[in-house]
């Protein structure tokens, strides 16, 4: 029987999706998702998708009936509660590096109390195991009070019966990096596991990292790069937008975006292409593109946005890896022709990824534009396939709705890889292990 899963405040369900792929060494499924509840319309149709109409709850948390729903179809079903609690007023870009009063503002986000809902569904589900993931920002978060944030949450669930102490460093919480773990991006996340005390009294295991950066020594595999996730797919262009210009400008522009290839929403690899790649990458590459891979070879998604004109000029002239302050330092007049916006807050507004590193990490903004996703050797910035894959969401993955929707869903997700290498080992040591 496979331990039966509550995925809460799911989004697209990266994080029990990692845990579903997970095998024992007889190549048998451990996990398997009973409910993944959203409040996300295009999330939960993404899910719906996934998992079927039946496993998927949408709605707020914070509302008395959904919570009722939630407790009336999991209670004595599932042994496993996983959820990475929704994560703004955490994070250190955005609102926390805003202004004093923006600031002010986010000290006491209402978002910051959502883990209770988490709380009371387990407190009343009573899970063997609880998983709770984070970014990097709520070690430092502190309440009103001048208290952390991550203590209060950690000490509720210990109030609770739940045991957080990890076996190697005697913290009750760890600091990941994805990339680590086979993602091609770098992304640090904070993992909780807690176990229930009334099922088991254990510390929590260490789970060893798989991959490690190049200039590292060791026998783990490197880093998977960029190149490694993306590099297989076909070159395509970015059509040019055309705000703001004139009747005439637009029927010049519009003659020429018909001769652009910007790439279609399904197709299919070329096998002596994709052969040919295949010889250009290493053995971290290779098991990535297993991962990954569909079976009937199609990839869905792989079109690319349309900029504006000075924007795709920018592109062109960025090398790789540089940001826009980079850029600014390098070449100033063309710089300050091209480059629309303020740099005092981000100095990489604009950043070219680089073909031989794992990614930055991937976020929601990306909903709004891509310029920090420009593409390494193409004048465009990434397709919702390509952020997909440095997120190792698998090609026969579909994200529902339009395109900003699809770039919201795969920025917000936990990398599935980082669940499946490093949180469902985790959960099935504890699992076998004896009281």
């Amino acid at each position: 029987m496979t331990e039966k899963i509550l995925d809460l405040f799911a989004g697209v369900s990266g994080l029990s999706l990692g845990l579903e792929l997970f095998r024992d060494n007889k190549g048998k499924q451990i996990f398997e998702v009973f409910k993944s509840v959203e409040i996300d319309t295009f999330a939960c149709e993404t899910l719906r998708n996934l998992h079927g109409q039946e496993k998927v709850i949408e709605g707020d948390l914070t509302s008395k009936e959904i919570h009722k729903k939630v407790i009336d179809s999991c209670k004595g079903k599932v042994s496993i509660v996983v959820g990475g609690i929704p994560c703004q007023s955490f994070s250190l870009i955005g609102p926390r590096s805003g202004d004093e009063q923006r600031k002010e503002k986010f000290k006491r986000d209402r978002r910051d109390n959502l883990y209770q809902e988490y709380l009371s569904i387990v407190k009343e589900i009573n899970p063997k195991i609880i998983v709770i993931e984070n970014v990097k920002g709520i070690l430092s978060k502190k309440d009103k009070t001048g208290k952390k944030i991550i203590e209060t949450l950690i000490s509720d669930f210990e109030k609770l019966g739940f045991e957080f102490i990890h076996e190697k460093t005697g913290e009750k919480y760890r600091l990941v990096n994805a990339a680590d773990f086979g993602v091609p991006q770098k992304r640090e996340r904070v993992i909780i596991v807690g176990v229930n005390t009334k099922w088991k009294k254990l510390l929590i295991p260490w789970i060893e990292k798989t991959h490690k950066d190049p200039s590292e020594e060791g026998n783990l595999l490197n880093y998977v790069t960029l190149f490694d996730a993306i590099g297989d797919l076909p070159n395509i262009n970015s059509k040019i937008t055309t705000t703001g210009l004139t009747k005439k400008e637009v029927e010049l522009i519009e003659e020429k975006n018909k001769k652009i290839n910007s790439g279609k929403e399904v197709i299919n690899i070329n096998k002596t292409k994709y052969k040919s790649f295949l010889k250009k990458i290493q053995k971290q590459g290779k098991e990535f593109q297993d991962f990954i891979k569909s079976k009937d070879g199609k990839i869905i998604g792989h079109v690319a946005r349309s900029h504006q004109k000075s924007d795709l000029e920018l592109y062109e002239l960025m090398g790789q890896g540089e940001t826009a302050y980079d850029f600014l330092a390098r070449s100033p007049e063309k710089a300050q022709k091209l480059i629309k916006y303020s740099m005092t807050s981000f100095k990489d507004k604009y950043r070219r990824q680089s073909h031989s590193m794992p990614s930055t990490t991937v976020f929601a903004h990306l909903q709004k534009d891509g310029n920090r996703f420009i593409h390494p050797n193409q004048a465009r910035t990434i397709t919702v396939r390509e952020a997909a894959r440095l997120q190792s969401f698998p090609d026969w993955f579909i994200f529902a709705g339009p395109m900003s929707q699809q770039f919201k869903q795969i920025g917000n997700a936990v990398p599935p890889l980082l669940s499946k290498n490093y949180i469902a080992p985790l959960v099935y040591q504890i699992l076998r292990k004896r009281k």
